[in-house]
């Protein structure tokens, strides 16, 4: 008996030791990052935690979670205002950085803290200016680093502007050349010149059976509205008229707003808001129920070969033109009139317990190799003008060449708190 009970104190503490051991080991600290789940984020985002953990993984691990567009400001701003600590790292629309922007790292805060983490190779000057100024900064701080970049494209039917007869008939009505601009070009569209393209191929010639759009663009009450009417006020009001008038743009305040913050589509001030809605509504008439077009579904009348162009996001290009689709190898992409700024960075939450880790991942995340890496394997549209300038990548990525230009003229959206609510207030009255 006294046998019996030595061998189970035995076991037993064998046992317990194996325990404590297993708990010691599973005991690894945890990198959590938020990211949208959307156009190849999440996944580029998973594919730098391995690299990260094949570096780091033995004392802390990074955890990817996608989330979804709808949900993601709510998940940040719960975590954020309870103080749970839920995310280290978040991926941040960057017209939601006025709403969670006091939540943030200060980056430079961690880079003087931890100067042994910087990276020599970073090179920040290989972002452009706007990207920076709009996604990395915010009352002069640097809360963020550029993660995926995103201005709204042009996307054409090559085998529509590139036919001859099409050609001829359009100089012949409207007395200039039906012309896409191509890489190299210095000069881009006129809002003008885009309706004239969008009503010809709407009414002037025959070239589908059925039902036929110059365009399709979206215009449903929200971000879709807000976004695409910014492009139509931006070309009014970063012209050298509308700079006089309003003064420059202040990035923390984007297009909307004048440079000492007043409304700037104010029509006591100027008529730039309303020949702006004038022009999208002159659109609009050549596009298929532009009111219940949202970014995803004003894509499909284009991919379905019903329009002869399409406003969206450059992530759109694998999916309109994969092999399934009725526009496969009949798809060219050009630069909008004043083409409107979406994108992301990426930051590193306050409460955070492991802010140098943090920023490590971030600083992996965004550098100029993984860019370069990201794009050519999730076509995750790149921050990085070294990216957007590769010819080999170009020649590859027919659309591609279109983000470094979209950058020189382009609308931005404001960060402030009260953004969620001017959309609203936008919605309701554009639409």
């Amino acid at each position: 008996m006294k046998l019996v009970r030595r061998i189970s104190w035995i076991i037993l503490a064998v046992c317990s030791l194996m325990a404590i051991s297993f708990s010691m080991a599973s005991a690894k600290d945890v990198l959590r990052i938020a990211i949208m789940s959307s156009h190849g984020m999440s996944d580029s985002a998973e594919a730098v935690a391995k690299k990260f953990n094949e570096l780091y993984g033995d004392k802390i691990e990074a955890e990817v979670t996608a989330i979804g567009f709808d949900i993601l400001l709510d998940k940040m701003l719960t975590d954020f205002t309870t103080g749970t600590g839920s995310f280290d790292v978040y991926s941040v629309g960057y017209h939601w950085i006025g709403t969670v922007g006091n939540y943030l790292y200060d980056l430079d805060e961690i880079r003087q803290k931890y100067p042994d983490i910087v990276d020599p190779n970073y090179d920040y000057e290989d972002f452009p200016p706007i990207l920076w100024d709009t996604y990395a900064t915010w009352k002069g701080k640097n809360i963020g680093l550029p993660f995926v970049d995103g201005t709204l494209i042009l996307y054409y039917r090559t085998d529509l502007f590139n036919n001859p007869e099409y050609e001829a008939k359009f100089k012949e009505k409207y007395g200039y050349e039906l012309y896409m601009p191509q890489d190299g070009d210095e000069r881009f569209l006129t809002f003008k010149e885009l309706i004239d393209y969008a009503e010809f191929f709407t009414n002037d010639v025959k070239w589908r059976d059925g039902e036929q759009y110059g365009i399709s663009i979206p215009a449903a009450s929200g971000d879709p509205l807000l976004s695409t009417y910014c492009s139509f006020f931006g070309f009014y009001r970063r012209s050298p008229e509308g700079l006089e008038i309003f003064g420059p743009v202040d990035p923390d305040y984007g297009d909307y707003f004048t440079s000492d913050h007043k409304v700037a589509f104010d029509p006591e001030i100027s008529d730039f808001g309303l020949r702006a809605l004038q022009d999208y509504l002159t659109l609009g008439k050549f596009s298929p129920n532009p009111l219940t077009r949202d970014w995803i579904t004003s894509s499909e009348p284009f991919r379905n070969g019903l329009t002869a162009m399409f406003i969206g996001w450059g992530g759109y290009w694998p999916s309109i033109t994969d092999p399934t689709s009725p526009v496969h190898g009949k798809v060219g992409a050009s630069v909008m009139p004043a083409p409107h700024l979406g994108g992301w960075n990426v930051a590193i939450n306050k409460d955070t317990k492991f802010p140098r880790e943090a920023y490590i991942y971030i600083q992996m995340l965004t550098n100029k190799e993984n860019a370069k890496y990201l794009y050519e394997t999730f076509t995750e549209t790149p921050t990085r003008l070294s990216t957007m300038q590769d010819e080999d990548l170009k020649a590859k990525n027919p659309d591609l060449w279109v983000m470094a230009p979209s950058l020189e003229n382009c609308s931005v959206r404001p960060k402030i708190p009260v953004l969620p609510k001017l959309e609203y207030a936008m919605g309701r009255t554009l639409s």
